[in-house]
């Protein structure tokens, strides 16, 4: 895979990448609580986040020249991260963000590596060690103590929509994993994310027309523009991200959900004043060491 190569880039270096992914990741959740603040349709504010993607990406292959890559093995990896990198998990996304606070979507990112590292493990793909399993259990133990009902949810009777943010990692660890097993040969992350976004854009459209979901961008209001600002931080966010799935491994990358999480929280926290317990400090503080203890994989690794 041309996205890069283990051992290629220092640690340090790799985690300055996770951290700034992480910081405007977390951020865009802030503008999906405002493209959702009115009655849009959450596939529909998905399909036009994902079509503003498509424009932007084809751009840029005719200004690089790259060709996408059309074999049956190019599309199948297309298609499948598709619906679960960006169609699915996009959709579920603008539908909890109505629901939940910012800070507590972005904590339910976290259950990403834990996810991936289960599947790279029963795939034989990663190595269980000592530190990687700790560093995963830490992050699974804040999540779980920081969704008990009387640390962070807002109102009772919102366990569905924890269930649903759980979904959203669900589908990243699925593309984790299919971006680090079957990506086509000789293609870059951006070349990779066109061939995604057009493929997620396709799977978008149906839903949105059965569900008549469609989006009038010509109001041009804060919700629009909040759509067109989360579209261009998640296209930036999503190449790096599948550039560092290549370099670095996926468990390894879905640790960008750590700082997703506590990025999230801070965002809500100085932009909507959402405020949280000492519980939910206690579980971010777990994040940290979680994401401290798991390092990027060695050649050796698999």
């Amino acid at each position: 895979m041309a996205v890069g190569a283990p051992g290629r880039y220092p640690a340090l270096a790799l985690w300055a990448v996770i951290v700034t992914i992480g910081v405007a990741w977390g951020g865009s959740q802030l503008l999906s609580k405002v493209a959702m603040s009115t009655d849009h349709d959450a596939a529909g504010v998905a399909l036009v986040a994902t079509l503003l993607a498509v424009v932007i990406l084809a751009v840029a292959a005719l200004v690089r020249r790259r060709r996408l890559p059309l074999s049956r093995k190019a599309i199948v990896f297309y298609i499948a991260c598709g619906i679960f990198g960006t169609a699915l998990p996009s959709t579920l996304n603008y539908t909890i963000i109505r629901h939940l606070p910012v800070g507590i979507v972005s904590i339910l990112i976290a259950g990403v590596p834990m996810m991936t590292l289960l599947f790279g493990w029963a795939m034989r793909r990663e190595n269980l060690s000592a530190g990687r399993v700790a560093g995963i259990g830490l992050g699974a133990a804040a999540v779980v103590l920081i969704a008990l009902p009387d640390a962070a949810l807002p109102m009772a009777g919102q366990a569905v929509w924890v269930v649903l943010g759980l979904c959203i990692a669900l589908c990243y660890a699925i593309e984790n994993m299919i971006i680090d097993i079957i990506p086509p040969e000789g293609a870059d992350a951006l070349t990779l994310m066109t061939g995604m976004s057009i493929a997620a854009l396709a799977l978008l459209l149906p839903v949105v027309w059965a569900r008549d979901g469609w989006i009038d961008m010509m109001a041009m209001g804060a919700p629009e523009q909040a759509i067109l600002g989360v579209a261009v931080i998640h296209l930036g966010c999503y190449t790096g991200f599948v550039w560092l799935i290549g370099v670095a491994g996926p468990v390894f990358a879905a640790q960008i959900g750590y700082v997703v999480t506590v990025a999230g929280v801070f965002w809500g926290m100085a932009v909507l004043g959402e405020r949280h317990s000492q519980i939910v400090w206690l579980a971010l503080v777990m994040m940290l060491v979680g994401m401290a203890l798991v390092q990027p994989r060695r050649e050796s690794d698999g």
